[in-house]
């Protein structure tokens, strides 16, 4: 591709990501030389004689801005070790691994990523997932593809149990004193705002399914443009079920509209969008009221305060990877939205009425991601 008329803006927007990350960390460095290369080879470096942060054009124009926003943090913390732990480390050695904590580097990305392998073996999700968290995705994954019919009753249903199944493995998970490997997954539909459903989705993910929620801007090279994102974070298995059911639940409230959408008659976009946020309430509700009879059922094999105590430590560990990777997050104000009261009061109705079916199976192979982003 012509680089060419790509560089300047790849070169501010870089340049943008440097401060950011100087001010998200409260780190004082001076601005290096900043250069795009044309290699295909080394996707980044930092030469301390030149003052000179190197990353490939291949690199930006080839792979996710969160990969290239990685590597970035990456050659910055090389250059931390030369001007401000003074170190004459030139490796991934103990100065290094200091400098990437006071950047919030990935894990992934604290090894050499100077080729192509190896930063495709760093985005390969499944491989840093364990056995059992593979078996635990599969299992909810059948579970979310049971609903083949437009019914209101059954993205909730199939929420409802991934939800037990989702707190049964994470108190099993601490139980066997296994390390929790977090991440995140971005849900990116390249638009320049988040819709108030897809908020609403959002708030179930992140209050019953172990994940927090993030929305945030990523920038795309290729149409020089930023677009406004939703990020996942937890552990891999539980980014990758609340990402499933992110698709599952959204393209699900669009199979519902389109099956009742005669039975409306205001306008077309104020109807859809109260059919869709008085759904999720009545969703919402419904595992609300779910929760808390479990909380009342203690685990078999635990005390009640056993479990709390897990519970605990599970949510100050994410904590503290959400805090590495956003150190300056703030939380955003929810404003009202308008809705129709008779559509909402219908779709909170039928959510709130909702039951867990027995003799729940998972034989279907259907995906939850109906839709793709664009």
């Amino acid at each position: 591709m012509n680089v060419g008329k790509y560089r300047p803006f790849w070169c501010d927007q870089l340049l943008m990501e440097y401060d950011n990350n100087l001010w998200s960390y409260n780190i004082d460095l001076r601005a290096p030389i900043l250069e795009i290369s044309e290699s295909k080879g080394v996707m980044g470096s930092w030469n301390s004689a030149t003052r000179t942060l190197t990353l490939s054009s291949h690199l930006i124009s080839e792979y996710p801005w969160t990969v290239v926003q990685q590597v970035l943090k990456h050659e910055m913390a090389h250059q931390i070790c030369s001007e401000l732990l003074g170190s004459s480390e030139t490796g991934h050695g103990a100065d290094f691994f200091k400098a990437c904590d006071l950047l919030g580097v990935e894990a992934e990305f604290r090894g050499p990523c100077s080729t192509i392998v190896e930063l495709e073996t760093s985005l390969e999700g499944k491989n840093t997932i364990s056995g059992s968290g593979r078996k635990f995705i599969d299992k909810i994954e059948k579970l979310l593809a049971l609903a083949t019919s437009p019914n209101e009753h059954e993205a909730a249903l199939a929420m409802e149990k991934a939800t037990e199944l989702i707190d049964k493995y994470g108190v099993s998970a601490f139980d066997l004193g296994r390390k929790q490997n977090f991440g995140y997954i971005l849900i990116n539909r390249k638009r320049k705002r988040i819709e108030r459903y897809q908020r609403d989705i959002c708030r179930i993910l992140q209050d019953f399914f172990s994940v927090r929620v993030v929305m945030s801007t990523l920038y795309d090279p290729l149409l020089i443009d930023s677009h406004k994102v939703i990020e996942l974070l937890g552990t891999k298995e539980n980014v990758a079920v609340a990402e499933y059911c992110y698709y599952f639940l959204e393209n699900k409230l669009e199979s519902l509209w389109n099956h009742n959408r005669h039975r409306f008659r205001g306008q077309a976009r104020r109807e859809k969008n109260s059919y869709f946020l008085g759904l999720l309430a009545g969703f919402y509700k419904k595992l609300e009221r779910s929760r808390e009879q479990r909380k009342r059922r203690a685990e078999k094999g635990y005390h009640s305060g056993e479990m709390e105590r897990i519970l605990t430590v599970s949510k100050n560990e994410l904590g503290r990877y959400v805090s590495a990777r956003f150190p300056q997050l703030r939380r955003a104000r929810r404003s009202g939205a308008k809705v129709y009261r008779n559509t909402y009061s219908e779709g909170v109705k039928t959510g709130g009425t909702i039951t867990l079916a027995k003799g729940v199976s998972g034989d279907s192979v259907n995906s939850g991601r109906l839709v793709t982003g664009g």
